[in-house]
């Protein structure tokens, strides 16, 4: 299966986790990543992002598992 990139971040505005994948902005609570990711710094806001390689992405019940 194709991996494609990620991010996500804290989305201070909604007081959320904002998720980046295939070009589509996804909110939830919480974040369950299981793959690799390293940090990325910005000289703007976001000034942190994590972000990776993934295979799926899915919101369960305002969680988001990233696969």
């Amino acid at each position: 299966m194709k991996k494609y990139r990620f991010f996500f971040h804290y989305y201070k505005r909604y007081k959320c986790m904002s998720i980046h994948y295939k070009g589509a902005c996804l909110r939830a609570n919480d974040v369950i990543c299981s793959v690799p990711i390293e940090t990325k710094w910005n000289k703007t806001q976001p000034n942190l992002v994590m972000r990776g390689f993934a295979e799926s992405v899915e919101i369960i019940n305002n969680i988001c598992y990233i696969k």
